[in-house]
């Protein structure tokens, strides 16, 4: 008796290891980064089921994110919903691709049609694929870099490519792709009845609406009115580049966008309104060429602004002014080098690096805006070694988190510090540890009280003004991390603008005249008696080494295939 049940459970164990079988292929859309390739690719990916308890797991070496470990997880979950039976397999994800960088939560989606598709035998199409982060409900969630997605799905000879619901902004660039359908949809079971049961998604009309402004109050805090001009510069040119656009509903909607952005500006909150200004001149200016896409005439655009930047030298006065134009002129630099000779075989090929080298011509004219300024101030040079050692510190700090490198902000930092522009490297560098910060302590959650006590106190710095009112606008938008990436940086700035101020205090007394009072080691003047005249010296540089280094070992790694990408801004 025995034995017939040692039998028959050694082929229960048997038949349940034939049950956990199959696997399924497809090339997912993928944002690349490379020396010699900007744009997208699809990357092969492969589910299958073997033998297990019902978990989920990812194979993939390097080592990757967790992100991608929550996205299979969520994706196995919803396509056990979608086949209505509990998963008794493991499933396991590999990639088939010999890529230097796997992670990111914008294949979920698709993992989730791919698994529906194991356990339900069902053939899933081949001739399209899909992009999209995945929600427990079901629901897709949009992504980043769709413009590049598309076009890689375009170019690997996919017929049909599924994206989450997308922006206007988005809508306007798709729209113009020929050679490949584009279809939006809201759920998993839209996609599924696509790639399953060839059931086309409803189509979903262009809106060209914009959203009103949260009613938000005035900012209370400081004003910078030289900033106020960069915003309205940034407008005006905004404003030109509408004035090409032939389509009246366009030129409309970007009017009102125009309009929220003076209202931002009336409101205080200057960057805010650049930096949407910003955004939109690209758009507008890249979609005024769609249909004739000059990229010669565009990098020689470029290269003319480049050649006309007279830049400033840092003082005590005025070097909020040069680190911000050293920045922003790097990366107007890297912009063209990396897309001015890139292959442009198709229109939406020479379109994309329009669009692109728009964001270099932006950059560029922001730099000159803030050279100017700079140069309008002027004030005694502050020495380089100051920013020589402030970047030194913040390289040290950036070896706590390892996948930094990978951040745009951190490589522009690194290649000013190589050629001496170390007032640029430590903003650069400062945002890129900012942005690592926020990811690490997403971990924990950020809450609003978390950003409150950042953007606690006065603002008497430049970019520690303007970040602060930006910060608390990204939190009247609901971006709570955004706020938090921001209210790191501001206070940040806020230190470092403390610093400069005690480093010019410390060399008024350096060397002192002939009959000047002297102080001794505990700051009192001995020529008074003893009476001490040294005044409250501002938080040292260390406060922000602080703020940066003290965290969680565990970090949530940055997606360089721009699955948790956010659209190249003025900062």
């Amino acid at each position: 008796m025995k034995r017939i049940f040692l039998l028959l459970a050694l082929l229960a164990v048997f038949a349940h290891a034939i049950e956990c079988e199959g696997s399924v292929q497809m090339g997912l859309p993928a944002v690349t980064e490379g020396e010699e390739v900007h744009g997208g690719e699809l990357v092969v990916v492969e589910i299958r089921l073997v033998p297990g308890e019902g978990d989920a797991y990812v194979a993939v070496s390097p080592p990757t994110d967790s992100s991608l470990q929550e996205s299979i997880e969520r994706a196995v979950a919803v396509a056990e919903e979608l086949f209505g039976e509990k998963n008794k397999c493991d499933v396991l994800i590999e990639v088939e691709e010999d890529t230097d960088y796997v992670q990111g939560p914008s294949g979920g989606a698709a993992f989730a049609l791919m698994t529906y598709a194991l356990f339900s035998g069902e053939d899933i199409r081949e001739d399209a694929t899909i992009t999209g982060a995945i929600y427990e409900d079901g629901t897709v969630l949009p992504v980043g870099g769709l413009y590049e997605k598309v076009l890689g799905a375009k170019n690997a000879g996919k017929d049909y490519i599924l994206t989450p619901m997308q922006t206007v902004d988005e809508q306007l660039m798709l729209g113009k792709i020929e050679g490949i359908v584009v279809y939006e949809v809201r759920d998993i079971e839209e996609a599924a009845d696509f790639f399953f049961r060839d059931i086309e998604p409803e189509e979903k009309p262009l809106n060209l609406t914009v959203e009103p402004l949260p009613d938000i109050e005035a900012y209370g805090g400081e004003e910078m009115p030289r900033f106020r001009e960069i915003a309205e510069n940034i407008i005006e040119r905004e404003e030109d580049a509408v004035s090409g656009l032939e389509d009246s509903a366009l030129r409309e909607y970007f009017g009102e966008k125009i309009l929220q952005q003076k209202e931002l500006i009336e409101k205080g909150y200057y960057y805010s309104a650049a930096n949407e200004a910003f955004l939109s001149y690209i758009l507008a200016d890249s979609l005024s060429r769609i249909d004739e896409p000059d990229v010669d005439g565009k990098k020689e655009e470029v290269e003319e602004c480049l050649n006309s930047v007279e830049e400033a030298i840092p003082t005590y006065d005025n070097y909020e002014w040069v680190m911000g134009a050293e920045a922003r002129l790097k990366r107007a630099e890297n912009q063209l080098e990396a897309y001015g000779e890139m292959d442009t075989g198709t229109r939406e090929e020479r379109y994309f690096v329009v669009y692109q080298l728009d964001y270099a011509v932006a950059w560029c004219e922001a730099a000159k805006d803030m050279y100017l300024e700079a140069a309008e101030i002027g004030g005694d040079e502050l020495d380089d070694e100051f920013f020589k050692e402030s970047a030194d510190m913040f390289i040290n700090i950036s070896s706590n988190y390892s996948e930094i490198e990978y951040s745009e902000n951190y490589v522009n930092g690194m290649e000013m510090y190589g050629e001496g522009a170390y007032a640029g490297a430590t903003y650069e560098l400062m945002y890129a540890l900012a942005f690592e910060k926020k990811n690490a302590d997403m971990v924990e959650g950020i809450t609003v009280e978390d950003i409150d006590e950042l953007n606690l106190g006065e603002r008497n710095s430049l970019w520690g003004s303007v970040f602060k009112a930006h910060s608390y606008y990204l939190l009247e938008i609901e971006d709570v991390e955004g706020a938090y990436t921001v209210a790191i940086f501001s206070k940040a700035m806020e230190e470092l603008w403390g610093d400069v101020g005690q480093k010019r205090y410390q060399e008024a007394f350096e060397f002192p005249e002939e009959g000047a009072e002297t102080l001794n080691e505990s700051g009192i003047n001995e020529s008074e008696g003893g009476e001490c005249v040294c005044p409250e010296c501002p938080e040292p540089l260390c406060a922000v080494a602080y703020l940066l280094v003290a965290l969680p070992l565990f970090v949530v790694m940055r997606v360089r295939d721009s699955n948790s990408w956010v659209p190249k801004n003025l900062l």
